[in-house]
């Protein structure tokens, strides 16, 4: 099990933990500093012992030789306990230089079977996020599986040997969500400088929590006038705030035609439509129409689909659009 060769070996460990303890020793004016350190995980490891499960010590291991970061660990690790980071560092403190107490968990480890390992989930690495942030944020929701399959199969060795799709898949969300995504980035550095009108209206929005005024996207339906739950999410227009109670919201200029949801005042005689859509919990907006418009001060051409992240600067012509996604209750 290449994950505890070293800690198997009392007199391996014993040497290790020497080693380390002369090195900081000579940096420390007092060598009974970094004794005291152990002596404390330990004494903290004894009394969590019951709470860590052979799987949670799996986990830390390979975690940690894979990702080589202890506060990504506890960030991303699901445990089978919400443990501190402060209880991460003192198990793996012990787990290296503490003898007796790195043999007693590497033999409950080896008592789990390759389906219970393979079961458990491993948080990607630096390089594997740098591989999923190259699919495109535009990709469409029903297409996403499909880009990051193909891209599993054509890295593998670059990837966790039973990495899953559905990981990949979380992970690219969270990415888009950051704006982390390749072309994302180089989005943002052609971007020019963001306005102060802009800027003041996006941190005011940031700011909001519930909606201040509703517009019933149903037309004024008496099912919604007492609507208690928060809506997907806000969009701010013209000092006025439309709540997304649907998975879609319609906006446009006015046209005798076709109603939306949201008009935009139009002084031109182009006409422009679009629509903020959701799908499996992220936003995206669609242009309907034949003309363009921007998106975080990116053009969005008529049939293209762009994603929204948690807040998004739509400008039609003159007018503003701000978008602000809401954390629904659990």
């Amino acid at each position: 099990m290449p994950t505890t060769a070293n800690t198997t070996n009392p007199s391996a460990s014993a040497s290790v933990q020497k080693n380390v303890t002369t090195i900081k020793q000579e940096e420390s004016n007092d060598g009974r500093t970094v004794l005291k350190s152990l002596e404390t995980a330990v004494h903290d490891t004894a009394i969590q012992m019951g709470c860590w499960t052979p799987s949670d010590d799996y986990l830390l291991i390979t975690s940690i030789l894979h990702v080589c970061d202890l506060e990504k660990i506890h960030e991303r690790v699901k445990f089978s306990m919400p443990f501190t980071l402060q209880n991460i560092q003192d198990r793996w403190q012990c787990l290296l230089y503490h003898g007796p107490i790195s043999k007693m968990i590497v033999t409950k480890i080896q008592q789990l079977s390759i389906s219970q390992m393979d079961q458990l989930r491993i948080p990607l690495n630096d390089e594997e996020e740098k591989l999923v942030a190259t699919v495109s944020s535009n990709t469409m929701p029903a297409v996403v599986d499909e880009a990051l399959d193909q891209l599993l199969l054509k890295h593998a060795p670059k990837f966790w040997h039973n990495r899953r799709v559905d990981e990949l898949k979380q992970s690219w969300y969270q990415l888009r969500q950051e704006s982390r995504l390749d072309d994302q980035k180089q989005a943002t550095r052609l971007q020019p400088t963001e306005s102060a009108a802009e800027h003041a209206l996006a941190n005011k929005l940031s700011s909001l929590s519930a909606p201040l005024e509703f517009e019933l996207l149903t037309r004024n339906d008496p099912q919604f006038a007492d609507m208690k739950d928060l809506p997907h999410a806000l969009v701010h227009v013209k000092n006025r705030i439309y709540c997304m109670v649907n998975d879609q919201l319609t906006f446009g200029t006015d046209l005798p035609s076709q109603e939306f949801d949201i008009v935009i005042d139009n002084a031109t005689n182009k006409h422009l439509q679009g629509m903020i859509f959701r799908r499996s919990g992220a936003f995206y907006v669609t242009n309907n129409g034949e003309n363009g418009f921007l998106v975080n001060q990116v053009s969005l051409n008529p049939q293209e689909v762009a994603p929204l992240g948690t807040r998004a600067i739509i400008q039609i012509f003159d007018s503003i659009m701000a978008f602000q996604a809401l954390e629904l209750p659990q």
